[in-house]
């Protein structure tokens, strides 16, 4: 009994660290048709390592449901913070280092924005854009694949995604809208596009998706505390 008592509270530590760390997930949440299924079927994961002040990111569509089809053809990435009047600079210098029949991207010129999001994406200095080669339904990022993109950085070696994100914080330029996608081809939207933008830092669930994992923790404990206290009466 006392194994179980002590297991309960170990058990709620180990959901929240399960979940409390990891990759950035941005969702799809605009599009200007109606869809069949959760836009938030559309989504890509964003990673990041650094050494030797170079930071390697990692973008990967990662989409699931009812999404089948989707291509991300653009990816925006802010790599400036307007509040800061020196060192503002996190990122800079990118390079594309995936290069595959599948998967070729190029760096615009100019950010063009997103649709959706054209006061978040146009600003100045502006964002990277990373552009599909032609065809995008060809060369963009289909499901499970993934690009790399390099930068130097002003980040210290063994920061991550949310040590990007951390960057921001503390101004009106906050750590919400910093990467982006433009998607074409959502099977959810009748092959049309989507985009979104990130909220928050990290990938981690809502308050209500994290008491739902927690509470059914604690519940598995219990029943299996109430069963052996009912075998051995």
């Amino acid at each position: 009994m006392k194994t179980l008592a002590f297991l309960a509270p170990a058990l709620i530590v180990a959901c929240v660290a399960s979940v409390s760390s990891g990759s950035m997930i941005v969702y799809a949440t605009h599009c200007d048709y109606t869809p069949i299924g959760p836009l938030t079927d559309i989504s890509m994961s964003v990673d990041l390592s650094v050494a030797g002040g170079v930071a390697v990111m990692t973008f990967t569509n990662t989409s699931s449901g009812l999404e089948t089809s989707a291509v991300f053809k653009e990816i925006v990435v802010d790599m400036h913070d307007n509040d800061l009047s020196s060192g503002a600079d996190v990122l800079w210098n990118p390079v594309i280092l995936t290069n595959t029949n599948d998967v070729q991207f190029g760096l615009a010129k100019k950010c063009n924005g997103l649709p959706g999001f054209n006061a978040y994406t146009k600003e100045t200095p502006p964002l990277a854009e990373l552009q599909a080669a032609k065809p995008p339904t060809t060369r963009g990022l289909g499901l499970g694949e993934s690009l790399q993109v390099q930068f130097n950085t002003s980040l210290a070696d063994g920061s991550d995604i949310g040590d990007y994100a951390a960057f921001f914080d503390g101004g009106q330029d906050s750590s919400d809208h910093l990467i982006g996608f433009h998607a074409i081809s959502s099977s959810i939207v009748g092959g049309q596009s989507v985009s979104g933008m990130n909220v928050g830092a990290v990938g981690v669930p809502e308050p209500a998706t994290l008491i739902l994992l927690v509470t059914g923790g604690v519940g598995l404990v219990m029943r299996e505390k109430i069963r052996r206290k009912s075998s051995r009466s």
